[in-house]
């Protein structure tokens, strides 16, 4: 009786369409043709118009962007490879699942997967990565604890995604090519934990997904990975002039990563700034041996600084 069950139940399922899921691949689709046609894909506004924004925009309130970003895809591989495991993967869960829940579960692996990459990056990254880990972590927890899920992941698919996972995390650490690792673990997390706490009340399935929530928020404002907070910080004190205030936070930055260009570049203009400020005052009081030393120390900064020339061959000679 339960074998003729399971035969009409995966007849069923074979012939079943996923509306969700489809809409889903449309809209990658769409966005995919849309920001291929453009043509230019060499500046933020091409990104941003398209659905992912950069993350200074997303603190400024484009909060949109942690959900559209996981839909907009560039290269053809890469919207080949997420699509075909979404449409396994997701067909799946939607057809065992309510659509309310469904739909709740693809929103909120997007938004889990674009704060997670915030959480230890500079960008919420692209790409439907993170859903698919989201629906692999759900599946793979589901196979062990009901039926219904039972054999539907097999073993080359688990060590198919398990290893990509770990090979993308070795390129990203050797400078190789950079992959959106923390949308694929948090993506993966969650959809596990959306899994095993699925025998939980609904009262404590919310607590356990606010808590989780919770947690890459402070990662993003507080955490010692994330650089993607305090560049917007920064940046925000830079643009109303509390120079002071932004030294420390690129000086912040840049200890997390030496290399940011961001950082260097802007750290180095409100350091001229502050001596420029510093030597005028020098100069006009009539300090001339100290506002040349500080001219000198402008010009170590910024060999070519007009100002700086201008006014040193103004003082009198030593």
């Amino acid at each position: 009786m339960n074998e003729a069950i399971g035969q009409t139940t995966a007849k069923t399922f074979r012939k079943y369409i996923p509306i969700v899921t489809a809409i889903c691949c449309l809209i990658s689709l769409i966005l995919f043709t849309g920001i291929n046609l453009q043509g230019n894909l060499d500046t933020p506004e091409s990104y941003r118009k398209w659905g992912a924004p950069l993350a200074p925009e997303i603190f400024n309130g484009a909060y949109w962007g942690l959900i559209t970003s996981n839909f907009v895809h560039v290269e053809i591989w890469h919207i080949a490879f997420n699509l075909y495991w979404l449409w396994i993967f997701g067909k799946k869960v939607e057809f065992e699942t309510k659509k309310p829940f469904y739909v709740l579960f693809i929103l909120s692996s997007a938004l889990v997967s674009s704060l997670a990459q915030l959480a230890f990056s500079e960008t919420t990254g692209i790409g439907l990565s993170g859903i698919g880990y989201a629906l692999f972590g759900f599946l793979f927890v589901k196979s062990k604890t009901a039926d219904a899920y039972k054999n539907y992941l097999d073993k080359r698919t688990v060590g198919l995604f398990l290893f990509w996972l770990v090979l993308c995390v070795i390129l990203s650490a050797t400078d190789i090519w950079e992959v959106g690792n923390a949308a694929h673990i948090g993506g993966m997390l969650w959809g596990g934990l959306l899994a095993y706490t699925s025998k939980y009340s609904r009262v404590v399935r919310w607590e356990i997904g606010i808590i989780y929530l919770s947690v890459l928020i402070i990662l993003i404002l507080k955490g010692p990975f994330s650089i993607s907070y305090l560049s917007y910080r920064a940046f925000g004190l830079h643009k109303n002039q509390q120079a002071e205030a932004a030294i420390e936070v690129y000086k912040k930055i840049l200890k997390q990563d030496p290399d940011n260009e961001f950082a260097k570049g802007n750290l180095a203009q409100l350091e001229i700034y502050e001596l420029q400020k510093k030597a005028r005052e020098l100069h006009t009081k009539g300090r001339y041996h100290e506002a040349r030393q500080l001219y000198n120390q402008i010009l170590r900064l910024d060999k070519d600084n007009a100002w700086v020339k201008e006014n040193l061959s103004r003082l009198p000679a030593e």
